[in-house]
């Protein structure tokens, strides 16, 4: 099995998209969280994607998974070894923010 792990430029990203929501709703941040570890939670333990790399790399491909009720995107990199979290944006966001991270 890969191991998996969120970087920590995503976390705080994550972090700060909670406290936002919770500042617009109080419990919406919880709602929020509890979304994206489920997104998270797939994203660590499931075998195989069926959706399209967004890009490939050196060793691997860059993946991209939805938040549910959310318009927030997961970017991870995947390769052999690991499924790497790369950021936990909107999924406006500009495509060179996340490039930037590989």
């Amino acid at each position: 099995m890969r191991s998996f792990k969120v970087d920590d430029v995503a976390a705080d990203e994550f972090e700060a998209a909670a406290a936002w929501y919770e500042g617009e709703r109080p419990g919406l941040g919880l709602e929020f969280i509890a979304e994206v570890n489920r997104t998270l939670d797939r994203i660590e333990h499931h075998e195989t994607f069926v959706t399209a790399p967004v890009t490939a790399i050196r060793g691997g491909v860059v993946r991209r998974e939805f938040v549910r009720r959310f318009p927030y995107v997961v970017m991870f990199v995947e390769t052999d070894d690991i499924r790497r979290v790369i950021m936990i944006r909107r999924g406006t966001s500009d495509p060179d923010l996340w490039q930037s991270r590989i």
